[in-house]
C-alpha cells in the first residue's frame, strides 16, 4: 500500500543565482535568526533587525528608514541553518544582499504580472506570505527590491515556478 505523506523536496523553495554568484566579489551576509522567527524559506526576502542584530522575515520601510533586502539562500529548517540538538553545525542564515550584481531566481513570489522591467517589492503583512516578492510600481510608496529580467513566472526542471530578477535597493521617499 503506498504511503500518504508527500515529503518536502529540496527544490520546493529555492533561490538560484543564474549569474554573478558564486564569486569572490559577491555580497552575501550571514546572521543568526531572531528568536521566535519562523517560516523563512529559500528565496524569501529577510532583513537585519536593527534592535536585535538578527534576521527577520520581510523588509520593513518608512519614509525615514528602510531595511536592506537580503534574499535567503537556504531554508530556515535546513541542517546548515538549524541543526539537530547537540550538533555543532548551523546557527546562522546565509543570504545574498539586495545590492549585489547578480541575476536571481526565486520560487517565493505572489500573483502574476512578472514582465521584464517591472519593479518588485516585498510582502510585509504578517502571515504566511511575509517576505515573498510581488510586483509594484515606482510610485507605490513601497521599497523596490528587484527588477524583473525575464517574463514570468517561468517553470524549472522540477516543475516549480519562479521569477527571475536583478536585485536593486530603491527606498521610496515621499515628496517633501
Amino acid at each position: 500500500m503506498p504511503g500518504t505523506v508527500t515529503p518536502a523536496q529540496m527544490f520546493d523553495h529555492t533561490l538560484d543565482a543564474r549569474k554573478g554568484w558564486p564569486s569572490p566579489y559577491a555580497l552575501d551576509k550571514s546572521k543568526e535568526i531572531a528568536t521566535g522567527e519562523t517560516g523563512i524559506l529559500s528565496g524569501m526576502v529577510v532583513h537585519i533587525d536593527p534592535t536585535t542584530d538578527k534576521i527577520k522575515r520581510g523588509c520593513p520601510y518608512s519614509n525615514s528608514w528602510a531595511g536592506m533586502p537580503i534574499f535567503a539562500f537556504p531554508n530556515q529548517t535546513d541542517f546548515d541553518v538549524s541543526s539537530d540538538v547537540g550538533n555543532i553545525s548551523g546557527g546562522v542564515l546565509v543570504g545574498l544582499v539586495g545590492v549585489g550584481a547578480y541575476e536571481l531566481e526565486s520560487t517565493e513570489y505572489l500573483s502574476t504580472g512578472y514582465n521584464p522591467n517591472i519593479p518588485l517589492t516585498v510582502e510585509n503583512t504578517p502571515g504566511a506570505d511575509l517576505g515573498k516578492l510581488k510586483v509594484t510600481t515606482l510610485n507605490s510608496g513601497e521599497l523596490v527590491v528587484g527588477i524583473v529580467s525575464d517574463k514570468g513566472p517561468l517553470t524549472n526542471e522540477y516543475k516549480k515556478t519562479y521569477v527571475r530578477f536583478w536585485p536593486v535597493y530603491l527606498p521610496y521617499r515621499a515628496a517633501p
